[in-house]
């Protein structure tokens, strides 16, 4: 049995039992944030793996905090927020080689029997982690009810990408390239969102906001050397074979991805393979939304979520109806999603 160690106890915004622990996996110890009462059978279990550049808090934290709705999804789960290798608070350097994203997905496997979670889990991925949690799934379905899947994409970096990115660094910063010279930590911050964010100005104040709180908890609470090696590891992902996605792998599914957003064509791409399965897999896209669909449009993404839990049978006693719809609900909800396109199929 993997080493299970408790460090700390705290309470979320909602008053929710709050506790970490530390979990022994094949990538090393891990932290993983419970939140909600584990003693409780009426609770599910979801598991939510954050992605490059991040962590659980900086990840779920717009999310956890938009209000009803959101309340209402993370009220029918005991959530086990996990922190990949090196991307916890004051975490020291990662030794060795940084896992692959299979060798990640692997992870859940470890944390799943080191905190006996026996129930069928709910993941919720974002970015690299969306991806590891397809690779989880289509390895062991049995344990998966359903999977949200945010800004996913099932593509590799192709050499045009990698060119691209190095033309622009010689463009931009031509005496790192020439001299090699180390970078300060906030060189190395800036370069990292970059990824996310683009050199340009973000369009909107959510985004440049969202940028520099993401800097701040960077250079105060986080190992930026090991957010760039997990960077690398996603950069480095060869495609999850088509043939992986059948009947037999495929749960249920909901994929977000921001309607201007540079991951959107990739994201609308992993859908189209994860329908070839015959399972119901369901498409929203906010607009406007160019980054981050979980802090642009926060309130819009957790009413997709309740109701798509909804649809797999659970959450049906907290406050939707049976014949809700994504429509309907969305007339809650100021600037309501653009509905020029098909949003569910």
């Amino acid at each position: 049995m993997a080493e299970l160690q408790e460090i700390k106890l705290g309470y979320s915004a909602a008053a929710t039992p709050r506790t970490t622990v530390k979990v022994d996996t094949n990538c090393g110890v891990v932290s993983v944030t419970i939140v909600g009462e584990r003693e409780n059978n009426k609770l599910f279990p979801l598991i939510t793996l954050h992605d490059f550049g991040f962590d659980h808090e900086s990840q779920f934290r717009s999310l956890e905090r938009s209000g009803e709705d959101a309340d209402k999804f993370f009220a029918q789960f005991v959530t086990y927020h996990i922190d990949l290798p090196g991307c916890e608070e004051d975490a020291g350097d990662v030794a060795g080689p940084y896992p692959s994203l299979d060798e990640l997905a692997g992870i859940i496997v470890h944390v799943r029997s080191s905190l006996s979670i026996t129930d069928p889990i709910v993941l919720l991925g974002v970015g690299a982690g969306a991806n590891i949690a397809m690779r989880y799934m289509v390895k062991h379905t049995r344990t998966v009810v359903g999977v949200i899947l945010v800004e996913v994409t099932n593509d590799s970096e192709t050499w045009t990408k990698w060119t691209q990115d190095k033309i622009t660094d010689l463009i931009m910063k031509p005496s790192d390239v020439v001299t090699a010279r180390t970078r300060t930590p906030g060189e190395l911050a800036s370069s990292l969102l970059d990824k996310h964010f683009g050199r340009t100005a973000s369009p909107t104040h959510i985004l440049t906001d969202c940028r520099q709180y993401l800097t701040q908890r960077m250079l105060t609470s986080l190992n930026i050397k090991n957010l760039g090696l997990y960077q690398q590891s996603f950069y480095q992902r060869k495609p999850i074979p088509s043939t992986d996605f059948t009947e037999k792998t495929v749960v249920p599914a909901l994929v977000i991805s921001g309607k201007q957003s540079w991951r959107n064509d990739a994201s609308i791409d992993a859908r189209a393979e994860l329908q070839t399965s015959g399972k119901e897999v369901t498409l929203l896209e906010p607009s406007p939304c160019y980054l981050l669909p979980l802090e642009e449009a926060s309130k819009k993404s957790a009413i997709s979520m309740m109701l798509f839990i909804q649809s797999i049978g659970i959450g049906l006693s907290a406050g939707l109806t049976s014949g809700a719809s994504l429509q309907s609900a969305y007339k809650r909800v100021e600037n309501p999603v653009e509905m020029k396109d098909p949003v569910v199929v």
